[in-house]
């Protein structure tokens, strides 16, 4: 065979084959792909954590977030993550959680301050988070003074930025079914236009699955603290049965023995013993009456059906009125019942309910006050209102029966020796505190055991003006500043 008819490979540069540069452009297209490949199985990895982190038996918000705060910095490698919740009450931004990070531990040891719990109002617009909330989109800035005013001073903040790393710092919206729920700062050793589209991302979808892992948490909480209440209703209303039956039977039972004396041996009494049991009858009737009137109470303020009729009068002579009807309680338990004579200005409010809660008070003292004891009532004038206090003598309320107070059924003992003793169904000071404050005042109570207690509520003062209309409230109403809300 003749070589010389095969024509040899070129070799100059003009090689349209150059496998060297080839093999160098497969290599360096290899290498991106794995690249990519890596930062997506690290995303999906650490999406996988936190979905771990969301579906585990942890159902507290504050540790869900710390949890994936923590995971998000370690396996990243940002600086710090920040979960902020939504406080819409408060009208703020509460700091929820931090990446727990040495470089954190000495940013706070340095101020000897926590980054935890600070609270950034909804009105802070200089604050970059509040306006990433209010303006539901990303917002970057290469200042930590950007989030963390009102908090620290701008020297504070390059001291902490120097300490952290921060080159920059990324705010999220945690927006969830179109409702803001928080927010989510993400502070990185770089700055934005240096993080890979891959990083870019993952914070962009942080913010979404951050946001339900705590809508989810919150949900819980709620459902759990629903429960718990329904538990206790479920307790109060075993209660108020035993509480009811008892209060219905027993004055019942008097009636219809009583009844049955006046109806069989009515011949065979004298005229003494028969105004005696009819009394009697009448007592047991009115206590009957009592109990009906405070269940429609309870049941008229809940509904939101209880009239106010407000008028101006004279809140001295009303209580003088009262005690009136309580001298003969008084008299029979041999105490002393003081109402403190001294001018007051006339008091706007529906006198009928305002006679229910003197009654009420006034009545809690007498029965509670051991016999020869004392019950003072004495009026204060401030701030435009009218305070009135009922003092006496008194066993008095221990730390742990005061929360009970001004409760549904709240009766400090339901023992049905404490019961007998005492009567009532636990829902007289529960009906004052919403007539009162429905009324535009307040009620409280000092007390400490063995010296007595001190019950006290506000009314406002009568400024002039004339309202004829009767007004409809419910405990939706929040009347303030003396005034009363219609509803």
């Amino acid at each position: 065979m003749d070589n010389s008819a095969i024509a040899p490979l070129p070799s100059d540069s003009s090689n349209p084959f150059d496998f060297p540069k080839e093999f160098e452009h497969i290599a360096e297209g290899m290498y991106q792909k794995n690249l990519e490949l890596n930062e997506r199985n690290k995303t999906l990895a650490l999406l996988r954590k936190i979905d771990e982190i969301i579906l585990s038996t942890v159902t507290d918000p504050q540790q869900i977030a710390q949890q994936v705060a923590n995971i998000v910095v370690s396996e990243l490698g940002f600086k710090v993550v920040v979960v902020l919740l939504l406080d819409k009450k408060e009208n703020v931004l509460v700091r929820l959680a931090i990446s727990q990070t040495e470089a954190i531990k000495q940013a706070e040891q340095e101020f000897n301050k926590s980054f935890h719990g600070l609270k950034t109002p909804l009105t802070q617009d200089s604050n970059l988070i509040v306006q990433a909330v209010k303006e539901r989109v990303m917002k970057v800035t290469h200042d930590l003074f950007d989030i963390l005013t009102p908090h620290f001073t701008k020297e504070e903040t390059e001291k902490i930025q120097e300490i952290l790393g921060v080159k920059a710092a990324l705010a999220y919206p945690l927006i969830v079914r179109g409702e803001v729920i928080g927010a989510m700062s993400v502070s990185v050793g770089q700055t934005e236009d240096r993080l890979s589209p891959y990083e870019r991302d993952l914070i962009s979808r942080l913010s979404g699955v951050i946001g339900i892992a705590m809508d989810n948490a919150l949900m819980y909480q709620e459902i759990q603290e629903a429960n718990e209440k329904l538990k206790v209703l479920d307790k109060l209303k075993d209660e108020f049965l035993s509480l009811a039956t008892h209060e219905l039977r027993t004055p019942m039972t008097a009636i219809k023995s009583y009844l049955w004396m006046l109806m069989n041996k009515g011949k065979t009494l004298d005229e003494e013993k028969k105004k005696l049991y009819m009394n009697r009858v009448y007592t047991s009737t009115q206590r009957l009456l009592n109990l009906v009137n405070e269940l429609l109470d309870v049941s008229r303020i809940e509904s939101g059906r209880l009239k106010l009729t407000p008028t101006s009068f004279d809140l001295l002579g009303l209580t003088k009125e009262v005690n009136d009807e309580l001298v003969a309680r008084v008299a029979d338990r041999k105490q002393t019942l003081t109402i403190q004579d001294t001018p007051i200005p006339q008091i706007y409010a529906d006198k009928d309910k305002i006679h229910e809660v003197l009654l009420n008070l006034i009545g809690n003292s007498i029965k509670y006050t051991p016999e020869e004891g004392k019950i003072t009532v004495n009026f204060g004038q401030k701030d435009g209102m009218v305070q009135v206090s009922i003092i006496d003598t008194g066993r008095g309320i221990s730390k742990e029966d005061m929360s009970k107070l001004f409760t549904k059924f709240g009766r400090l003992d339901n023992t049905l020796v404490a019961i007998g003793e005492t009567g009532g169904t636990g829902l007289g000071l529960y009906i004052c505190k919403q007539l009162v404050e429905l009324s535009g005042g307040k009620i409280w109570v000092e007390s400490e055991v063995g010296k007595g207690s001190t019950f006290a509520f506000t009314i406002p003062v009568y400024n002039g003006q004339k309202v004829d209309e009767t007004i409809q409230v419910g405990l939706s109403s929040k009347p303030t500043n003396g005034e009363t809300n219609a509803r």
